[in-house]
């Protein structure tokens, strides 16, 4: 279900995305705001769980530090 939703979300922010680029840019604009949408909605899905620990600091850590 949770994939569901988020890809309704990526759906609808896509979709917002395009109606923006088409009001600034005609038809042009919104094939444009497309492939920027496209091309942020993979980067974020590929690299979500990176950016989450990145904010947060986070840092490996092993059996030796942290029994």
């Amino acid at each position: 279900m949770n994939f569901m939703k988020t890809t309704m979300l990526l759906a609808a922010l896509t979709a917002l995305f395009m109606v923006l680029g088409y009001s600034l840019g005609g038809s042009g604009g919104a094939i444009f705001a497309l492939l920027v949408a496209a091309g942020m909605n993979l980067f974020t899905y590929w690299n979500a769980d990176k950016i989450v620990l990145k904010m947060h600091n986070a840092v490996e850590i092993d059996g030796k530090s942290h029994p």
